[in-house]
């Protein structure tokens, strides 16, 4: 039985720096997953941090090594898979 695609929302936050977004889409670009949607801001001046949302699919299997990956970066502070939330805005 086949495992199918399903749409997920990562919200990343991120250190704040130069090069810490395109180290972020090469782990994704690297490694042939697609990112459907990028949005990216500053969430915290004084702390230096933003916010990386991407939305991207795979298989249960695919999503969860993206995640590992991710939070194996140096810059990355916190990853939530907010489709996986009961409820999100």
């Amino acid at each position: 039985m086949k495992e199918s695609n399903s749409k997920h929302i990562l919200s990343i936050m991120v250190d704040n720096e130069p090069g810490v977004l395109a180290r972020v889409v090469g782990l994704f670009s690297g490694r042939g997953y697609n990112i459907e949607s990028l949005s990216v801001s500053e969430v915290d001046s004084d702390k230096f941090l933003s916010r990386v949302t991407i939305v991207t699919s795979g298989t249960k299997n695919i999503i969860d090594q993206i995640k590992a990956q991710l939070l194996k970066l140096i810059p990355v502070h916190n990853l939530i898979d907010i489709s996986e939330l009961k409820t999100f805005i």
